[in-house]
């Protein structure tokens, strides 16, 4: 494993819109009250695990192992960042109008990447409602390298991280111009 890289803005723009569009599903389509950050976390997680494996560059994050599952720094930034700059509330993460309009204004964006979106649509199907000490449990016995599971790996171990550019088989597609939009909603001005 290569050591750990910085995201590029492309990364970033790509990461919240992502995280923002997961949050809208799981409060818009699968109707939840409140999202803890410890769920957000796994939910990205079990959203960017299936795209790694088939070679697809969504999500950008790097995840390693702590107590409560995998968990990535970098998430939790950009989550701060969504409540700060008022795209999501700060309490259970809801998704705010604004939010609403942003999505809706990238509508676009959403229909041309269908297929990476697809992973975050069956990611919140099979797990947005699952209690979370039953989640962590199914999550634990997940198959982790030669017969282990991920309960059997180290706290700290690296989970996930952004794939060397020659293993990508295809890219969130996403022009410079909407890069550019992104960031200005998503900077806290």
């Amino acid at each position: 494993m290569r050591g750990h890289m910085a995201r590029t803005w492309k990364d970033k723009a790509v990461d919240r819109f992502l995280t923002l569009y997961l949050m809208d599903d799981v409060f818009s389509r699968k109707r939840m009250r409140f999202l803890p950050t410890t769920k957000l976390q796994k939910l990205v997680f079990l959203s960017e695990k299936p795209m790694i494996h088939d070679r697809r560059k969504g999500f950008n994050f790097y995840f390693i192992k702590l107590i409560h599952g995998p968990f990535s720094q970098e998430l939790e930034g950009d989550t701060e960042k969504l409540v700060q700059v008022g795209l999501v509330g700060d309490r259970g993460l809801e998704p705010t109008k604004q939010a609403r309009a942003l999505l809706e204004d990238f509508h676009g964006l959403v229909e041309r990447n269908r297929s990476f979106f697809a992973y975050i649509t069956k990611a919140n199907d099979d797990f947005a409602k699952v209690p979370l000490e039953q989640l962590l449990d199914t999550i634990y016995s997940m198959p982790w390298g030669k017969g282990k599971t991920i309960d059997d790996l180290s706290p700290r171990t690296p989970m996930l991280y952004p794939m060397n550019p020659e293993n990508v088989v295809s890219e969130f597609d996403i022009t410079d111009d909407e890069i550019e939009d992104l960031l200005m909603n998503f900077d806290p001005k």
